[in-house]
C-alpha cells in the first residue's frame, strides 16, 4: 500500500506551485488523522465494495427525497422519478483537496462533481446552495439541510469561517433511469429500481469518500406502488467503492452511493390469464365426449383445435423479447391439449364413443388443472430463488455476482 510521504508527493506534483508547500503539509496531516485506510484486498479480480484501502480527505454526506415515481416501463426497463438529492461537506476540505483556493467564496461557486450512472436522461428542475457555519469539529453528517436559518450563508466574507463552514447544495431532478430486471420470470418478475450516484472522476475524487445520511431522506413515493409493481420492505442505501475498471484491483478506487428499492409484480391477473385459463378450457371437450353421434369424435377434435388457437392467441398478448414464464405456461397447456386430443382419438372408435373415449378425455381435462398449477408453483420458486439472491448479494455487496448491476 502507498505510503503517506508517496501519496502527499504524487499529489503535490500536480498542484500550482504557490500552494505546495501549504497544501502538501495540510494532506499530510489529514492523511495521517484519517482512519479510512485497509490492507489492499488480495484477489485482484474482487471488485472492492465497502471497505477499501482508500484514504479520505473529505467526507461527503449524501441525503436524497423522493418526491414521486412518474412512470415505469417495462418494455425498456426503465423508470421515470422526480427527486431531490443533497450534498454536504466540510469547505475547507474541499478546497483544499480541489486547489480552489482562488475562488470566491461564494455558496454556487462550490458544486459537487456527481454523474448518476443509470441515467437515460436527466433534467435539473432547481439546485440550491448555501453554507452554514458551525464549530470547527462539526461533521458534515451532524447538520441537516432543513431547519434553523440563523447559521446559514450564501457567501463568507470571514476568511476564518472557512474552516467552520459546510457546503449544503440540493438538486431537484426528473428523469428516466434503468433499472434490473429478469423479464423471463414474469409473471413472477421483480424489479429493483436504483439511484446509482458516483462521482464524475476527476483528479482528487478517488479521496472522497461518500455516506448515505438517512436522518435527512425520505422515501414515501419509492414505496408506493406504481402500475402494477408494489414496493417490498424499505429502500436500501450501499456505500461503494469500486476501482475505475470495476474487477482491477491495482489502481484507485472512487466512491459511490447506491439507493435500490424492490418492487414485486401483482401476478394475480396474469396467473389467471397464463395459467389458470388455459388449463380450464379442456373442460369443453367432456360435453363433446358425451354425445353418442357418430362424427362427436371428429367434433371433439375441432373443438380441441378451436382450443389451441385461442391458447396461441394469448401468445400474441405478451411482447416481451425473451421467452418468460406465462408463455412457456401458454406452450405447455397448448402442447397438452394436442397430445390429450391425439391421445384420445387413437383410444377412441370413429364411429362410436367408446368408454375408453370418454374415460381417456376425463383423465386429461382431470390432470390439465393440477399439472398447470404445479408448474406455477415451479415457476414461482424459481423467481423467488433468483430475486432472493440478488437481495443478498446486494446487501452483502457482492457485486462480483452482480456485474450486471454497477
Amino acid at each position: 500500500m502507498p505510503t503517506t510521504n508517496s501519496i502527499a508527493d504524487a499529489i503535490q506534483a500536480c498542484l500550482p506551485l504557490q500552494h505546495k508547500t501549504n497544501n502538501k503539509n495540510d494532506l499530510l496531516k489529514k492523511k495521517e488523522s484519517s482512519d479510512a485506510s485497509t490492507e489492499a484486498s488480495d484477489d485482484a479480480n474482487e471488485i472492492r465494495a465497502g471497505v477499501t484501502n482508500r484514504s479520505s480527505l473529505c467526507d461527503v454526506s449524501i441525503s436524497m427525497t423522493i418526491q414521486n415515481m412518474l412512470t415505469l416501463d417495462p418494455e425498456n426497463m426503465t423508470y421515470t422519478a422526480m427527486f431531490e438529492i443533497d450534498f454536504k461537506y466540510r469547505l475547507k476540505d474541499y478546497i483544499d483537496l480541489f486547489q480552489l483556493h482562488d475562488k470566491e467564496l461564494d455558496a454556487e461557486n462550490f458544486q459537487f462533481p456527481f454523474i448518476i450512472c443509470n441515467t437515460v436522461e436527466t433534467e435539473e428542475l432547481r439546485s440550491n446552495h448555501f453554507f452554514r457555519v458551525c464549530d470547527e469539529n462539526t461533521k458534515a453528517s451532524d447538520v441537516s439541510m432543513y431547519g434553523d436559518p440563523i447559521n446559514v450563508k450564501s457567501r463568507l466574507t470571514n476568511e476564518n469561517d472557512v474552516s467552520k463552514a459546510i457546503k449544503c447544495e440540493k438538486y431537484c431532478l426528473v428523469g428516466t433511469y434503468r433499472y434490473h430486471s429478469n423479464g423471463t420470470h414474469q409473471p413472477f418478475d421483480e424489479i429493483f429500481t436504483f439511484f446509482k450516484i458516483a462521482t464524475d472522476g476527476r483528479p482528487g475524487t478517488e479521496y472522497l469518500t461518500l455516506k448515505f445520511h438517512d436522518d435527512d431522506s425520505s422515501f414515501v413515493a419509492f414505496r408506493k406502488q406504481v402500475r402494477d409493481y408494489v414496493a417490498v420492505d424499505d429502500p436500501v442505501a450501499l456505500d461503494v467503492d469500486m476501482s475505475h475498471e470495476y474487477n482491477e484491483s491495482s489502481g484507485p478506487t472512487y466512491p459511490r452511493v447506491y439507493l435500490f428499492q424492490r418492487f414485486r409484480h401483482r401476478s394475480l391477473e396474469d396467473f389467471l390469464k397464463f395459467y389458470l385459463l388455459p388449463s380450464c378450457l379442456p373442460i369443453l371437450l367432456i360435453f363433446s365426449a358425451q354425445d353418442n353421434g357418430s362424427d362427436s369424435i371428429i367434433e371433439t377434435v375441432a373443438l380441441s383445435s378451436g382450443l389451441i388457437l385461442s391458447d396461441i392467441a394469448l401468445l400474441f398478448v405478451n411482447d416481451s423479447p425473451d421467452l418468460t414464464f406465462s408463455e412457456q405456461s401458454l406452450i405447455f397447456n397448448l402442447a397438452y391439449l394436442i397430445f390429450g386430443s391425439i391421445f384420445s382419438s387413437i383410444i377412441g372408435d370413429t364411429n362410436s364413443i367408446s368408454e375408453k373415449y370418454r374415460f381417456s378425455v376425463i383423465v386429461v381435462v382431470t390432470l390439465s388443472m393440477p399439472l398447470s398449477m404445479l408448474l406455477a408453483m415451479y415457476h414461482r420458486y424459481i423467481a423467488e430463488k433468483d430475486n432472493k439472491a440478488i437481495v443478498n448479494y446486494l446487501k452483502k455487496q457482492n457485486f462480483d455476482k452482480l456485474k450486471d448491476l454497477v
